[in-house]
């Protein structure tokens, strides 16, 4: 497993994202052909869950859109690391500017990425990375060279998925370890007191409450620094 001095070396990040837009009427309003894209989208939806394949586009739309880089926006970036002293700290880049929030994103990765660090995360394979990596596309800005693993083999991607550290190769398990049970596995306080990442686009288009995105965004960084500091020998 991962030892003290590996995980001191890590930067660890969570991301949250809300719909592009307050709901379907807005975005047909907006970008008309990314409307037409997203009934498109909805007939996988619809095919692949009972639960949906009777809803409208507008109901999908509010329920999965946010989980699509294409159809969403980054709300927060929030960041994790031990300092010299082995306590924890944390940086936040959150609002309604996305793009502000990219390019604050863009200059921490970078960093860490001159200074040799991985990053880590929970499941950031299959849902941080990418979605920083495309939503920085879509706003103009280059990717940093650690968000860019098209041409790498699997031992130089520079970057650790807690959900891989923990499925020991079992990559079904993989699929269904969410970051609660991974933690209440381990005994380490759950990260979903407050709100969940199902809630995380009416918090942020009805409440506009980014504080409380922020704080659920940086619990999510902790808890996955907590669990990997528990199991390190």
């Amino acid at each position: 497993m991962l030892n003290k001095q590996q995980i001191s070396k890590f930067l660890y990040l969570d991301v949250e994202t809300a719909c592009i837009e307050s709901n379907f009427n807005d975005l047909q309003n907006s970008n008309p052909r990314l409307a037409k894209l997203w009934e498109k989208r909805c007939e996988y939806y619809k095919n692949s869950s009972d639960d949906l394949k009777n809803l409208e586009a507008s109901e999908i739309y509010l329920r999965k859109a946010s989980l699509e880089p294409e159809f969403s926006r980054i709300v927060c970036v929030s960041f994790g690391s031990f300092n010299e002293s082995g306590e924890m700290v944390f940086k936040s880049f959150y609002g309604d500017d996305e793009l502000d929030i990219l390019e604050k994103t863009n200059k921490v990765l970078s960093n860490a990425y001159s200074k040799g660090w991985k990053l880590c995360g929970h499941n950031i394979k299959g849902f941080d990375v990418p979605t920083i990596g495309k939503r920085m596309l879509f706003n103009g800005i280059n990717p940093p060279p650690n968000l860019n693993i098209w041409d790498k083999k699997p031992w130089e991607i520079p970057y650790v998925d807690t959900a891989e550290v923990f499925s020991f190769g079992n990559w079904v398990h993989q699929r269904y370890l969410s970051l609660d049970l991974l933690s209440c596995s381990l005994g380490v306080d759950s990260p979903k007191d407050s709100i969940d990442g199902s809630m995380v686009n009416e918090v942020y288009w009805i409440n506009k409450d980014y504080e409380l995105i922020k704080n659920y965004c940086e619990s999510d960084v902790k808890t996955v620094m907590v669990s990997l500091d528990k199991i390190c020998f």
